[in-house]
């Protein structure tokens, strides 16, 4: 009898060691503050790199400031905001994906009764949200001028090549590239806006407390 008994007793003690294993990963998930981290971290690069493209950057690639060419200022430019796509919205995707994560987490946690994930559950609603918003304004506002200055560039180069710089198609191409340069960098400060705001989300819910 006592081999079985302690045989049961060490079951027992597994399965509630088990199940104490079980609670602990889902009430307080590994992963949860290193995301957190992440999410946060992430969204404020993406403010600052975003950010400082429409004070330092374009100015640098504006032909009024350098005296460039406008030709040249124009394959500049649209070179620049190809390269910012293979890094910005990648970016903020990972950002958007954890803070879903994080989001969905810290409801199942809220639900279940745990206070810290209530109290962090609307703040990282927020940054998700933000995170979507940015996405959205990028997609909707900042994309097409982006194609459409870098057609532009593509006319003004055509233009050089073929001699035609001075005539009306050219100049039109011309004073069209320099308004949406303008507009492009004051619209992208919203944008900017945007991000700050979810990195700020973000670091609320990772300070906050019941």
């Amino acid at each position: 009898m006592r081999p079985i008994l302690h045989a049961t007793t060490n079951n027992r003690k597994i399965t509630a060691t088990m199940a104490a294993i079980a609670s602990t990963l889902t009430s307080n998930p590994w992963f949860f503050e290193p995301l957190q981290i992440f999410a946060t971290l992430g969204a404020a690069i993406n403010f600052g790199g975003s950010v400082l493209q429409s004070p330092l950057i374009m100015p640098t690639v504006t032909d009024h400031v350098v005296g460039v060419p406008i030709h040249y200022t124009a394959q500049q430019t649209a070179y620049l905001l190809h390269n910012s796509e293979h890094f910005f919205p990648p970016l903020n995707a990972l950002c958007s994906l954890s803070n879903l994560i994080l989001t969905s987490t810290a409801f199942l946690r809220a639900r279940d009764g745990n206070l810290i994930a209530e109290a962090k559950f609307p703040k990282l609603a927020a940054a998700f949200g933000l995170n979507v918003a940015t996405t959205a304004w990028a997609l909707l506002i900042q994309v097409p001028m982006n194609k459409r200055m870098s057609r532009l560039a593509e006319i003004l180069k055509e233009g050089v090549a073929n001699g035609t710089e001075k005539d009306s198609r050219q100049k039109a191409a011309e004073k069209e590239f320099r308004d949406l340069q303008l507009r492009w960098r004051k619209l992208n400060y919203g944008r900017a806006a945007i991000m700050i705001a979810s990195a700020v989300a973000g670091a609320l819910a990772l300070v906050a407390k019941p």
